[in-house]
């Protein structure tokens, strides 16, 4: 049976559809949301589950941050059968949007290095149009503040994201007059490269991010928030995979 080279898992011990986290610590706390859950072996710090959500089996992935690692993990993912992927976590995020908002991806563009193995040019790569959908129905049920748009990926997050010395934050507020002309919702690290991996592997693959990070002031969820809000996303996210046919 085929098996997974980093991941180590082999075709039937994952579900026909993936989350995929970058947090590991989300692992357990998404694990509540499902009826039967399966901890999978651990291999090169990639946490894994499988369970059932809603009558479907769906697997969750860590990865841990950044482009090139997800996009390992859904490539490997894809070669072990499965078509339906959504990446889920945090986000930095300009107006309209506000903190606490869900905020999925129509299409992204990449900054990153790891698009152009997969796709010629920069983007914008677009998220599967029915999996957006179903997202928004989910959380427009949950009566769930939602946003759709364009999301922008990069890779150094203390160059391009997030200033924390002089160089950073000159860089950054470059990028922050460029993402506003470009109509950039949301900013992270990883949702370009797995749209345009997503697209050249011919699966499904959309977004859905938890707004954080205030991309103009830099200013932080509290807390008590973001542990409801993480709630709202698992519930959104879970909901909308396993009703996406």
């Amino acid at each position: 049976m085929k098996r997974a080279w980093y991941l180590g898992h082999a075709a039937d011990a994952v579900g026909d559809r993936a989350i995929l986290i970058g947090d590991p610590g989300r692992l357990t706390r998404i694990a509540e949301h499902f009826e039967e859950v399966k901890f999978l072996p651990v291999s090169r710090g990639l946490q894994t589950l499988t369970g059932k959500f809603a009558g479907r089996e769906i697997t969750v992935a860590s990865f841990g941050m950044g482009a090139p690692i997800a996009t390992i993990v859904l490539h490997e993912l894809v070669d072990l059968g499965i078509t339906r992927f959504l990446r889920i976590g945090t986000a930095m995020y300009f107006s309209p949007a506000a903190p606490g908002d869900l905020l999925i991806s129509k299409e992204a563009i990449g900054f990153d290095g790891t698009c152009s193995a997969y796709v010629d040019g920069g983007g914008p790569y677009a998220a599967n149009p029915g999996l957006v959908e179903t997202l928004w129905a989910a959380g427009a049920d949950q009566d769930r503040r939602i946003m759709s748009g364009r999301y922008a990926t990069y890779d150094a997050f203390y160059r391009d994201m997030f200033g924390i010395d002089d160089e950073g934050r000159r860089r950054v507020e470059i990028n922050r007059s460029l993402l506003t002309e470009r109509s950039v919702l949301a900013v992270d690290m990883e949702t370009s490269a797995l749209l345009a991996a997503a697209n050249a592997l011919s699966v499904s693959c959309a977004t859905i991010c938890l707004g954080t990070v205030d991309a103009m002031t830099q200013e932080k969820l509290a807390p008590e928030r973001m542990e409801k809000g993480e709630r709202a996303l698992f519930e959104t996210a879970l909901r909308g995979l396993a009703e996406f046919e």
